[in-house]
């Protein structure tokens, strides 16, 4: 196993057993619904990270959009299935910092980490992904229960495929 990789696999699975102990149906009160509808991720160029994760996860351009105010930005929202992702294109926007990169690095600053992609097969979506030209960034990890890897978009942010060996709640 890599260095870091047991970090990883222990922040997952601890993550995994709350998860199930939480999956009582229990909404806490709230009196709306919500569903997961989308990620927004910035990027230094919107039409080259749309075009790789067309070429990459099969996504496809839904909508495009430019604000001109204060903050210049082009905008393009990628679609595949129920997945939803948008990508920022802001102008004079700072590059991802290096440990950013790094999955295990960046757990130790706040904020938000990363997005996941349910697959069937990690160990052939990897490959598939390698044969186009994708960096693995972490991983492949397999235990019994799952599998996972982390990958880095065009523009250097990782996200997770993971595969649930055993049916979920």
């Amino acid at each position: 196993m890599k260095k870091g990789a047991g970090l990883l696999a222990l922040i997952f699975l601890g993550g995994m057993v709350m998860d199930m102990n939480a999956a009582d149906g229990n909404d806490g009160g709230v009196s709306f619904g919500i569903a997961h509808h989308h990620v927004g991720i910035s990027v230094p160029d919107a039409e080259a990270s749309a075009a790789w994760y067309g070429r990459m996860l099969g996504f496809e351009v839904i909508a495009r959009m430019k604000e001109d105010g204060a903050q210049k930005m082009n905008i393009v929202h990628i679609r595949r299935g129920s997945c939803y992702i948008e990508l920022f294109e802001v102008e004079g926007a700072k590059p991802l910092p290096e440990y950013r990169r790094d999955p295990s690095a960046d757990f130790g600053v706040h904020g938000l980490k990363h997005m996941a992609f349910e697959v069937a097969d990690v160990a052939a979506a990897v490959a598939e992904l390698r044969a186009k030209g994708a960096e693995v960034a972490f991983g492949p990890v397999d235990t019994p229960g799952v599998a996972f890897v982390f990958i880095r978009d065009n523009a250097g942010n990782p996200f997770e495929l993971i595969q649930y060996k055993q049916p979920q709640p």
